[in-house]
């Protein structure tokens, strides 16, 4: 009997401790794209001539002054200027667009150019994720006027920056957020974990379920439009 009492003890104590709720839980951060540049090693270069001997290269002086590489595996884009200089973006991660600039260089030494892989350095890195609550913008605002920019007659989303170092925030109503300016995963992660836990926490709308970035901004708006003027016009 005194067994049985505990066990109905320990079930109902269970019961009454609160489930983190969902809001809570910070949501993992996906990375989108890396930016990196490096340098092939010569100063001048005649991407006429690159592009007849190198395959899968697309070169249109009248549109754009460089030349474009794409790879299949990893999903990459490179851009190859007349200066020597190299752009690569669409990585998932730093390690694959090392790879993919790696593999850029390997295709133009194979094409008989002699070429290397200098002062490789990613630039920016983007990553998103979606809260499971929508944000609470004109609040945030208020909060944090001389970090933030929030025009929603001209672009829906709040921008929060950060000064050191410059990471941007950009949030949306419906949840969506993106983070650009870091310059390595451990930098994006560790500042979107500080960010989630010490500002954007705070500021989920619980009680209100209203995800549209329109409807969000005329139920706020503290303007009257006048529109007599016009019937007036037509009599």
């Amino acid at each position: 009997m005194r067994g049985s009492s505990r066990t109905k003890d320990q079930g109902s104590s269970s019961k009454t401790q609160k489930s983190p709720s969902v809001s809570s839980v910070k949501p993992n951060l996906t990375i989108q794209n890396v930016v990196s540049t490096f340098f092939l090693g010569r100063k001048k270069l005649n991407l006429k001539t690159i592009c007849s001997r190198a395959r899968y290269l697309e070169f249109n002086p009248h549109k754009f002054a460089a030349a474009t590489l794409r790879l299949k595996n990893p999903r990459c884009t490179s851009l190859i200027f007349g200066s020597g200089n190299m752009v690569c973006t669409g990585g998932k991660s730093e390690s694959d667009s090392r790879f993919a600039c790696r593999q850029c260089v390997n295709i133009l030494q194979r094409s008989g150019l002699k070429v290397g892989f200098c002062n490789y350095k990613v630039q920016n890195i983007v990553g998103s994720t979606a809260l499971t609550k929508p944000i609470d913008l004109i609040q945030l605002q208020k909060d944090f006027g001389p970090y933030t920019s929030y025009e929603p007659e001209l672009f829906p989303g709040l921008v929060f920056r950060l000064r050191k170092p410059k990471i941007v925030f950009l949030l949306f109503r419906s949840g969506r957020l993106v983070v650009t300016g870091a310059k390595t995963e451990e930098q994006i992660h560790k500042f979107w974990d500080g960010f989630y836990h010490v500002v954007l926490k705070k500021y989920l709308d619980e009680n209100d379920d209203l995800r549209c970035s329109s409807e969000y901004r005329i139920r706020n708006s503290n303007r009257d439009y006048n529109t007599t003027f016009f019937y007036d016009a037509l009599q």
